[in-house]
């Protein structure tokens, strides 16, 4: 009977955004229950007051309308209940399959289970406890050995510098020359002026080789050497002198 609203209103010449405009009814909505289309509609209870409100509005009898509108909510219930049942009987059959299997296959499945659990235990514990083995160390032969230690003592005696055990101090009084070889390596000349001083180092030994041996004071190992000659007289030095 939801085709005699359309009917009616086409007879009445009203369009729907009238017939909205009047009822403050969605438009859509009244287009829904022209087309009998109940699913688009909201709950129920606002559903049954648009059928009746609109129904009035183009003075049709709302009763028919609202038995079509029952009748299809009923059979959207039976449906809903069909599935329900159909879900039920799914269920119980998937149980009773369980329940028809013996309980020996039900305790084997469940043996087959904890020892596929226990083997993937023991192989992972296995796995964890095999280590590689270390690499393999090399061994120094002696002729290796006795090479690097001799490095080390190479490097070792290269970065030590030489102790100076030996100490020399020259003053003059008067202008002198003087040649000072250090360690019977170094050869160093002097000519100095009245007042100067110098100071010398050595491992083991000093010679002196002196022009004016009047002129100078020499210290060696802060003992003071004496008069070693007289004014002009050239003079040969070593230092430490030689024991006879």
């Amino acid at each position: 009977m939801y085709e005699e609203l359309k009917k009616r209103r086409l007879e009445l010449e009203k369009t729907l955004e009238e017939i909205a405009e009047e009822t403050k009814i969605k438009k859509s909505y009244l287009q829904f229950i022209e087309e009998g289309d109940f699913d688009k509609l909201p709950i129920a209870v606002y559903t049954r007051a648009y059928i009746i409100t609109y129904a009035k509005n183009l003075g049709v009898d709302p009763s028919a309308i609202l038995k079509d509108y029952e009748n299809y909510l009923q059979s959207k219930q039976n449906t809903k209940r069909e599935i329900e049942l159909n879900d039920i009987e799914s269920s119980d059959q998937k149980t009773s399959f369980f329940k028809k299997l013996p309980n020996w296959s039900i305790t084997l499945a469940v043996i087959f289970i904890v020892f596929f659990i226990v083997f993937l235990l023991i192989k992972s514990e296995r796995k964890e406890q095999i280590l590689p083995p270390p690499p393999p160390v090399k061994q120094e032969t002696n002729s290796e050995i006795s090479k690097i230690e001799e490095k080390i003592e190479t490097n070792m005696s290269q970065q030590e510098s030489p102790v100076k055990e030996q100490k020399l101090i020259i003053e003059t009084s008067d202008k002198v020359w003087m040649r000072i070889t250090i360690d019977d390596r170094d050869k160093r000349e002097f000519l100095l002026n009245p007042g100067q001083k110098i100071q010398l180092q050595a491992n083991k030994s000093f010679r002196l080789h002196i022009g004016n041996a009047g002129g100078v004071k020499v210290l060696f190992n802060g003992k003071d050497m004496g008069k070693i000659g007289e004014t002009g007289q050239v003079v040969y030095l070593n230092l430490p002198q030689e024991k006879n």
